[in-house]
């Protein structure tokens, strides 16, 4: 029995099952990029020590280079995903655009597609050859011009990724602690160091230091998740709180420096053609002076701004971070879209205001309004009238052409006096055919006149109901005060008043106006 390879396979063995456990296991945790990431990483390093595992318990040749080849179904990619992992988990990029793939996979795409085609035209492998060390069989294999290219590739993407960790230990970037970065810097300094032993001693014993070291890596990662937890609970809180929250979300240092923020932050700042980065906010925002003043403040507030054409609403958040009596302030700000909010706002507070048949203010909207003016009027001794209108025989046009009929007849009015006044006039249904109009600054001969006129209007209106022509006419009762006006305290006292009006109007035959 051959010890040391019985030792071996049952290392790699161990370290495939341990990898495609990992595979399985990160795939299924949340939605984060370099999680997917880190589980095609860990399902190539599988494909890679599963070949190798073959290899070194074959002696047959063209089996040997048969599990040569499944190691390079996932052999090539091994690197550029362990930059890619780095890349995402520190976030110097926040995801795989289709670019960056492109850039980044381009040399392993080619690699993969030139081994499984070497037979064709030998440019990765020239020649194969068994040879024998410690009692196991390995396979050699002579390098061709495209092998040194994707090995310089290899290299390069693991010495990115180690300087990459390396500068997160020195600058411990907010969010992660230095024994973290420790931990996947030297996980990620092991397959390096593999690739240098194969490149400057693979030809003496043609051992594959890279499939041996790599178990390691996976070992000391594994080390990493249940002693530190990055890959877990601290880093799915991360995930769920912050970086996939909905809100856009901002940390401001001392300064206000910006000096952290997610992916919805960014898309806000980017859709007002604004780029995030690690500067005070009055650097990046100086373009934008109100936009600045929201962001500087230091209590919550409400903005809106034109995005693609239409208006949208925001609300900023603040939450304080640290004690600022050093005078370096420090907070997380969110930003909100209410935009859906308060058009539901919107639609509730019209609901609740408008009469939906006439378009007018409703009695208690109507009633609210006007007594809040009849105040403003009283204060500042100005002058104020009030249109009562009521539709003559109204009985008689829903008897003769039913309800339907009736309703058409109130729409019309209804827009008849959202036309027919001016915009600052308070106008509302207070009855199933009744109306009130409150005229501002208006004295009671503007009044009279203004009611004249509408009474002409409706007098020569006509609705057509199925293909009947329906007319109608209206009676005005009119009343003013002026604001020193002692009698009349209450919007009830002036609206008797235009009713008593209404009412001398109705008795001298309708279709008048009466004061």
């Amino acid at each position: 029995m051959n010890t040391p390879k019985t030792l071996l396979s049952l290392y790699l063995v161990l370290a495939v099952i341990l990898a495609q456990f990992f595979a399985a296991y990160f795939f299924s945790k949340g939605r984060a990029s370099y999680r997917k990431a880190f589980s095609a990483l860990v399902l190539c390093i599988s494909f890679y020590l599963f070949g190798y595992l073959m290899i070194i318990n074959n002696s047959n040749l063209q089996e040997m280079i048969f599990w040569n080849q499944i190691q390079y179904l996932g052999l090539p990619f091994v690197s550029v995903l362990w930059l890619m992992v780095a890349l995402l988990y520190t976030k110097i990029i926040y995801a795989l655009k289709a670019q960056i793939v492109l850039l980044l996979f381009t040399v392993p795409v080619i690699t993969f597609c030139m081994r499984l085609t070497n037979c064709w035209h030998h440019l990765f492998y020239r020649k194969w050859e068994v040879r024998e060390f410690l009692g196991y069989y390995s396979l050699y294999m002579e390098r061709g011009f495209w092998y040194y290219v994707n090995i310089s590739y290899t290299i390069l993407c693991l010495l990115l990724t180690v300087i990459i960790y390396l500068i997160g230990y020195l600058k411990n970037k907010v969010g992660y602690t230095k024994p973290h970065f420790l931990v996947l810097l030297f996980a990620s300094l092991l397959p390096f160091i593999g690739i240098v032993l194969i490149i400057f001693a693979y030809d003496e014993w043609s051992i594959d230091y890279s499939a041996i070291i790599m178990p390691i890596s996976l070992l000391i990662i594994s080390y990493g998740i249940l002693k530190y937890d990055f890959l877990e609970i601290r880093t799915l809180a991360r995930e769920t709180i912050f970086e996939d929250n909905f809100a856009g979300m901002m940390v401001l240092g001392p300064g206000r420096r910006i000096i952290d923020y997610n992916k919805a932050a960014k898309k806000f700042f980017e859709s007002i053609n604004i780029s995030l980065n690690n500067y005070p906010i009055e650097h990046i925002l100086a373009g934008e002076p109100e936009l600045l003043e929201v962001f500087k403040s230091e209590s919550s507030r409400d903005f809106s701004l034109v995005i693609d054409g239409k208006e949208r609403f925001f609300q900023i958040d603040v939450v304080p971070l640290g004690n600022s009596h050093d005078g370096n302030v420090r907070m997380l700000k969110s930003i909100h879209d209410v935009t859906e909010e308060r058009k539901i706002q919107e639609k509730l507070k019209h609901l609740a205001t408008i009469d939906s048949l006439s378009g007018l203010y409703n009695r208690a909207e109507f009633m609210n309004l006007a007594k809040r003016e009849l105040d403003r009027v009283k204060a500042n001794n100005e002058l104020l009238s009030l249109l009562i209108m009521d539709l003559d025989n109204f009985k008689n046009i829903n008897d003769t052409y039913g309800h339907a009929a009736g309703d058409e007849i109130i729409r019309e009015v209804g827009n008849i006096i959202l036309t027919g006044f001016r915009r600052t006039d308070i106008a509302g249904r207070i009855g199933g055919e009744e109306f009130a109009v409150v005229l501002k600054d208006a004295s009671l001969e503007n009044g009279v006149k203004v009611a004249e006129k509408f009474r002409e209007i409706v007098a020569k209106r006509r609705v057509i109901y199925e293909e009947q022509e329906i007319s109608f006419t209206v009676s005005i009762g009119v009343a003013a005060i002026s604001g020193d006006t002692d009698d009349i305290n209450d919007i009830e006292d002036i609206i008797k008043i235009a009713d008593d009006a209404l009412y001398k109007a109705k008795s001298r035959g309708r279709n008048c106006v009466a004061t």
